[in-house]
């Protein structure tokens, strides 16, 4: 499975706590929710029923998340050091795709991923492969 999604990379919020009626409750972000949101709708025009995967499947997952290149930063910076972290792009990343192109992300066993800056006049996107490991 391969795709281009043409959406800006999203760090995973934290978990956030309020409290209704007495009782404690714990929700993903707003922002978050949007994200995975965008992710899934962009992810069902590209990936047919037959490419998802089935359960107990060992997979691989190589990403490219390509960033907008801020414009106080020199030309000299070639890669983006700053936050969000990598792990929290992947983190939403995977649970966009968890239940749809796999049952579960614990199926992925191996992970390659980058985050970089997109190149001048093109837009941010997530670029991934996603197959079977052997």
């Amino acid at each position: 499975m391969r795709a281009i999604i043409h959406v800006e990379p999203h760090a995973k919020g934290r978990p956030k706590v309020s409290t209704f009626g007495g009782h404690a409750q714990v929700y993903t972000p707003k922002k978050t929710r949007i994200a995975e949101a965008d992710i899934k709708a962009a992810i069902r025009n590209k990936i047919a029923k037959a490419e998802r995967f089935g359960a107990g499947e060992a997979l691989v997952l190589w990403v490219t998340f390509y960033v907008v290149r801020p414009k106080s930063a020199p030309k000299r910076v070639k890669h983006p050091v700053t936050r969000p972290d990598l792990d929290n792009y992947l983190k939403t990343l995977l649970d966009a795709l968890d239940k749809f192109a796999f049952p579960d992300d614990a199926q992925i066993v191996n992970i390659h991923a980058k985050k970089a800056f997109a190149a001048v006049g093109t837009p941010p996107r997530i670029e991934f492969i996603l197959e079977r490991e052997e």
